[in-house]
């Protein structure tokens, strides 16, 4: 398995465990959320530069995708929405309101979007 592929792979376990955990803990379903889109934008990197930055910025993740192509634009605001969520309802902080279920609903879609487009511009590249 390339290395690639193991950053998909995760991130596709991250998804699952967002939508299982929906009903049962939504403050662990947004951090689940985050991670989808983190790790899919680190495997469009480890791709195409053979390495990933550490870090949990899903805006810098998407801003050093576009440097390889620039339609990576299109999920940037949807990047700099799951952001907070890598840390936000994992800790004591009375200014984090947590969202409804119908909100975290959209950011598991959301977060979807991010996997599906990464994967979409993956399959373009090994074509």
């Amino acid at each position: 398995m390339q290395k690639h592929e193991h950053w998909l792979l995760i991130a596709q376990e991250d998804l699952d465990s967002a939508k299982h955990l929906f009903s049962a803990s939504l403050a662990t379903s947004l951090f689940h959320i985050q991670q989808c889109a983190e790790k899919a934008l680190k495997a469009y990197l480890a791709c195409i530069t053979g390495s990933a930055l550490k870090t949990h910025d899903l805006v810098r993740l998407v801003d050093l995708c576009m440097e390889h192509d620039a339609r990576f634009e299109t999920i940037r605001l949807i990047a700099a929405v799951l952001t907070p969520y890598e840390t936000a309802g994992r800790y004591p902080d009375t200014s984090f309101k947590k969202p409804g279920h119908e909100v975290t609903q959209k950011l598991i879609e959301q977060s979807e979007y991010v996997f599906g487009f990464v994967v979409h511009h993956l399959d373009k590249q090994s074509h």
